[in-house]
């Protein structure tokens, strides 16, 4: 290579290599400040959680201490009252002894009194009988002694009221009423007491929200810029791999159970010299490359990975180490603006077979999941073109961006995520208390060994309003990831239709290469007999090619509405809605939970899941169809051909699906989604237009979500992944993914992280944990199994977005 060719070489290297670390500095940043944001707010929202709890606590203790008040005053009034009984029963006490013993005097005189006029009454009796005398000495004397008997009366009645007053205990009631007084006051001060400390507290509170929103905001801002330095940073190093290393990207793919091959692109090679022919005129192409070959090389490797080190490759027939490619593998492409552009395309896999061999490293190693490598291009000029430009060096790209291949792990499926109440007595489910169950399934590869955490987002809009969201940050990668899985479960549809065509097609090519030699034999044919079998054979071979081209024509207006479908699902993509929690939380963050933090699911699969599982998705599609018919009546009335809903075979209950069961799914689906009857297709066409009702669009949405669902659950089973059903059962200690216990009555939303669980780190790199659709998810009441075990729950129902 010559001095200037290898000095701009070296210069590019060190540009892009510069720029790529950098772009990892700024992403590791990202990613730091992803979680300083994520503590923060979890720190505001314990904060204002807190100050939830503290709120009810001082109106409860505001209450409580306003009663404390009034009782108290009770008390004061009560307590002088008794001590005025005392005081005035004391009195009363002295008063009525005085007065008992001044009317036992008077009943004493009265008595001498009436004793005399008796003894008079009967010397008069003796002397003076039958007289006027004797008369009103009788009559005396019977006055007197009414009067004496009556003061006897009152004597007897002071002195017993006199000893009831004295039996009366005031003094004791007014000790009491000094205890009890004395208690309400001790009780008002610690009332007081409590009240003021969380008075103090609230106070205390809500500044540190304040503080702890100041932190949220700053912590935002961090990643705010950070996120913006990233973009910066990656469109720079974007700008200089499109005009310093011929565009090189190597995509791997996101989806589920596709992790054995990446995908490498780059720009042709443009050469700045016209090539002319013999006679000194321009040519008509202008190609001044042999051949492009891809290379891979270990990411540590690559910054020694040098022009001798690609020739030696080529020069040793290391045919395993290095893709050839050509100018015909030249594609013209369509970027997002509409402009075509030229891209040589090629998909690598990481285990071959004859038809794609497998592409070892610059060593010969095998690829391996979670290394990292790097991809060169060595471009090998035609011996014209190096003639013009009076230099026989090729040319070798720089590195490609860094790039690994892993397993990507399957996330739980959102419309499965459903919370029930369980009660745990074995006597009386009435008294016991009732814990709380979240069940959902997912796929698993049998060789995986994969944990399942559940994590329950607190979903309170009052206490996380105004926090930054994931959306907001990642929304153009939202969008790219969006965007691959339509694409993703389109072009699977796709090949699968393309490939009943190519058999439809090699069919009809065998029956008219059938047909055309009967004819043939019918020209030599001999006996009727003979002619008439053959010709019957034509006809028949004819009538069987009228049926398959009639299929043909099915298929190919599947693959039309297909495209429409596909269509239809990018445009409805809503990137930027967010629906909870209302806080910054992605895969990033789930993944550095503590187990303080996360609940461990327990399998409770049985023989019959998997059926269960793919017999609800079914009846979930027909529901769908049913939906969609009933609010778009006018169209089926209209059309020709009556709507009706495709009969779908339901697999029996046992261990697996046998493959005619997968099959004949397969058909239906493809059949449903495809050319099911001319109503859909006009819903299609009226969905593109933009002009569906909003119920009618949300119905077709969630048809077509749920068949793509349906159609990636049967390809993970023909890949050999198994269907296994968990479940959290929630205590009272459980916790949300703050850390913070669950606090009755709030709304949570559940949360699965799928993480390998496996002993050697190493292992755990060759897969890509996954996090279910949390905002999705239907929230659910956390009710506290001891605070009302008679209480029951009524759960949200469950809903998808599209």
């Amino acid at each position: 290579m010559s001095s200037y060719n290898d000095n701009l070489n070296s210069s590019v290297n060190s540009s892009l290599s510069a720029q790529e670390l950098e772009l990892q500095n700024v992403e590791a940043q990202r990613e730091a400040s992803m979680f300083s944001l994520y503590y923060a707010q979890g720190a505001r929202i314990t904060t204002a959680e807190e100050l939830e709890i503290t709120t009810a606590r001082y109106a409860f203790e505001k209450k409580v201490h306003e009663q404390a008040i009034i009782d108290s005053d009770v008390s004061t009034n009560v307590l002088t009252s008794a001590n005025n009984a005392k005081d005035y029963t004391a009195k009363s006490v002295t008063n009525t002894s005085v007065a008992a013993a001044n009317v036992q005097i008077a009943a004493n005189a009265i008595l001498k009194l009436a004793s005399d006029t008796g003894s008079i009454f009967s010397i008069i009796n003796a002397a003076d009988f039958d007289t006027d005398i004797y008369a009103q000495s009788n009559k005396a004397n019977v006055l007197m002694n009414d009067t004496a008997y009556a003061a006897e009366q009152a004597s007897q009645h002071s002195m017993e009221a006199s000893a009831s007053i004295a039996e009366v205990t005031t003094t004791n009631l007014a000790d009491k009423a000094t205890v009890t007084d004395t208690s309400i006051k001790d009780l008002l001060a610690v009332v007081t007491k409590q009240f003021d400390d969380t008075t103090a507290l609230l106070a205390t509170q809500s500044a540190e929200l304040a503080t702890a929103n100041t932190v949220e905001k700053q912590a935002e801002g961090v990643l705010e810029d950070y996120s913006v330095g990233y973009e910066a940073t990656y469109a720079a190093y974007k700008l200089s791999n499109d005009e310093l290393n011929l565009d090189l990207t190597v995509t791997t793919p996101k989806m589920v159970g596709d992790h054995d091959s990446y995908t490498v692109s780059f720009d042709p090679y443009v050469s700045a010299f016209q090539e002319e022919n013999a006679d000194g005129t321009p040519k008509e192409t202008n190609n001044p490359v042999e051949s492009y070959n891809i290379m891979l090389v270990e990411n540590s490797k690559s910054p020694t990975f040098s022009m001798n080190d690609a020739e030696g490759i080529i020069a040793g027939a290391f045919t395993d180490r290095y893709v050839p490619l050509s100018d015909s593998n030249i594609t013209t492409i369509t970027d997002k603006d509409g402009k075509e552009i030229k891209k040589i395309i090629k998909k690598i896999y990481a285990s071959g077979t004859d038809n794609t061999p497998v592409l070892k490293d610059s060593e010969g190693k095998p690829l391996e999941l979670g290394k990292e490598y790097t991809i060169f291009v060595l471009t090998v000029f035609t011996i014209a073109y190096k003639k013009i430009i009076n230099t026989f060096d090729d040319y070798l790209s720089a590195p490609s961006k860094m790039f690994m291949l892993q397993n990507q792990l399957n996330s739980a499926n959102v419309n499965t995520i459903l919370p029930q109440t369980d009660s745990t007595s074995e006597t009386d489910a009435n008294t016991s208390p009732k814990y709380q169950v979240i069940n959902f399934g997912v796929f698993e590869k049998p060789s995986y060994t994969v944990a399942y955490r559940c994590v329950f987002l607190p979903n309170n809009p009052d206490l996380v309003s105004g926090l930054l969201t994931v959306e907001e940050i990642e929304s153009i990668e939202n969008n790219v990831q969006q965007f691959d899985k339509i694409e993703y479960i389109y072009n699977l549809e796709v090949s699968m239709v393309n490939d009943q065509i190519q058999i439809v097609t090699d069919q009809i090519a065998k029956l008219q290469a059938t047909i055309a030699q009967d004819k043939v034999k019918l020209e030599k044919a001999k006996t009727d007999s003979a002619k008439k079998t053959l010709n019957d054979n034509i006809a028949a071979n004819n009538l069987a090619i009228t049926s398959k081209q009639e299929q043909l024509t099915t298929f190919e207006a599947t693959l039309v509405t297909l495209n429409n479908l596909r269509d239809a699902a990018i445009k409805n993509i809503n990137i930027n809605e967010h629906v909870q929690p209302g806080f910054f939380f992605n895969l990033t963050t789930a993944e550095k939970i503590s187990a303080g933090s996360y609940t461990p699911a327990t399998s409770t699969t049985t023989d019959d899941s998997l059926n269960i599982h793919i017999s609800n998705s079914i009846d979930k599609i027909v529901k769908d169809i049913e939906a969609i018919e009933a609010l778009n009546p006018s169209d089926a009335s209209d059309t020709e051909e009556k709507a009706t809903v495709p009969v779908i075979t339901k697999p029996s209950i046992s261990d697996k699906l046998t493959s005619a069961e997968i099959n004949n799914i397969q058909a239906t689906i493809g059949s449903t989604r495809g050319t099911r009857n001319t109503v859909l297709k006009n819903i299609l066409a009226d969905l593109i237009a933009d002009t569906l009702d909003e119920k009618l669009k949300d119905a077709v949405n969630q048809f077509l979500e749920d068949c793509n669902q349906l159609i990636i659950d049967l390809l993970q089973i023909l890949e050999g992944y198994t269907y296994h059903t968990m479940e959290v059962t929630l205590a009272a200690e459980t916790t949300d993914n703050f850390g913070n216990r669950l606090i009755a009555n709030n709304m949570y939303i559940p949360a699965i992280i799928s993480v390998t669980d496996n002993e050697d780190e190493t292992v755990n790199t060759h897969f890509i944990n996954a996090l279910s659709d949390f905002n999705h998810t239907a929230e659910f009441q956390y009710v506290d199994p001891y605070a009302d075990t008679n209480k029951t729950v009524a759960y949200p129902k469950q809903t998808t977005t599209n």
